[in-house]
C-alpha cells in the first residue's frame, strides 16, 4: 500500500503541531500468488505443495517484519491468507475501499483491523466471508458492502491508481508520496520517526518543527477518536515514552478492551470493531 502524505491539510501528526493529511493508494501487493511460488515445485508437485512452501516462506517474512518494526507477529495458528481458492490480495484492496467508501478517516481504521486480524488473529482476510463480517462491524450492511464491492467502477479505480504506481516506478511496498505545495517526493520503505521529522524539516524548508508531547489520558482519548483500535507499543512511540511499561500501566486504568500479544497490548474502546 501507498500512502500519500499531504503536508498542512487535515489530521495531527503526533507531536508536530500542524496538519498533516494522509491518503492511500492502492499497491495490490499479490496478484496472483501462484507468481511467487518455486515455479520447479509448482510443476513437479502441484498447487497443494508449491503453497504450503510458499506459506512458511511467507511467515518466515512476517517475522523479520516483526523484528524490524517491534510489532507483535503471530502467523501460522490458524487460517492461511492464500490457498487454492484465495490466491489475490486483490479482495482486500476492493474491501477496504468498500467498506470506507473513500472517507480516509474510516480507512485507516478499517486497515488497521484488516492487519490485525491477519497478523494476530490469523483470519484469512482475503475470504469475502470475513470481508462481509467486517464491514458489518463497522455499521455498513452485507448488501450495501456488496453493491459497492462488485460495482464496476472499483475495478476502474483499483487500475487508475496501480497507473499512478507504475508511472511513478513504485515498485516496493510500503511507498510514500509526499507533497507540500507544488512539490512532490517520493520515499521507499519504512521511515523511522526520528527520519519523518527530518524529511519533513527538509521538504518544508524548516517551517515546520515538533513540539513535545504530553503522555496523558486526555491526549490518549483524542488519539483513540481516530484511531479507536492501537497497541501499547504505538502509544509509547506516538508520545515518546521511555518504558513502554508505562504506557501499559497507565492504560490499566480507563475500561478499555485489551489484548496482550507477547510483549505488547492492544487496546480498543468497548463495542468497537467487535469480530466475535
Amino acid at each position: 500500500m501507498v500512502f500519500s502524505v499531504h503536508l498542512n491539510v487535515q489530521l495531527k501528526f503526533y507531536n508536530l503541531p500542524y496538519q498533516i493529511k494522509f491518503e492511500m493508494l492502492m499497491g495490490q501487493l499479490v496478484k496472483n500468488v501462484y507468481d511467487l511460488v518455486d515455479q520447479t515445485v509448482l510443476e513437479n508437485y502441484g498447487k497443494n505443495v508449491a503453497l504450503n512452501q510458499y506459506w512458511v516462506k511467507l511467515m518466515q517474512i512476517y517475522l523479520q517484519e516483526e523484528s524490524i518494526t517491534g510489532m507483535p507477529i503471530q502467523m501460522g495458528q490458524n487460517e492461511r491468507l492464500f490457498d487454492t481458492d484465495h490466491i489475490s490480495s486483490i479482495s482486500l484492496d476492493k474491501g477496504l475501499r468498500a467498506i470506507s467508501n473513500h472517507n480516509a478517516k474510516l480507512e485507516n481504521q478499517v486497515l488497521y483491523e484488516m492487519q490485525y486480524d491477519t497478523v494476530i488473529n490469523n483470519y484469512q482476510t482475503t475470504d469475502i466471508d470475513y470481508l462481509v463480517k467486517l464491514a458489518e462491524s463497522f455499521g455498513v450492511k452485507s448488501a450495501q458492502f456488496m453493491n459497492r464491492y462488485q460495482a464496476t467502477d472499483m475495478e476502474t479505480n483499483l487500475d487508475k491508481e496501480l497507473q499512478v504506481l507504475s508511472q511513478l516506478k513504485i515498485k516496493q511496498m510500503p511507498a510514500y508520496i509526499v507533497i507540500y505545495d507544488d512539490k512532490s517526493y517520493i520515499i521507499n520503505g519504512l521511515p523511522k520517526y526520528a527520519d519523518w521529522l527530518d524529511i519533513i524539516s527538509k521538504i518544508s524548508e524548516g517551517a515546520f518543527k515538533p513540539n513535545e508531547v504530553v503522555f496523558d489520558w486526555k491526549a490518549v482519548s483524542r488519539l483513540l477518536e481516530r484511531h479507536p483500535h492501537i497497541s501499547s507499543l504505538e502509544l509509547k512511540e506516538a508520545f515518546d515514552v521511555n518504558d513502554e511499561t508505562k504506557v501499559i500501566q497507565e492504560m490499566a486504568h480507563h475500561g478499555l478492551v485489551s489484548k496482550r500479544v507477547k510483549n505488547t497490548v492492544f487496546y480498543k474502546k468497548p463495542q468497537v470493531f467487535d469480530m466475535t
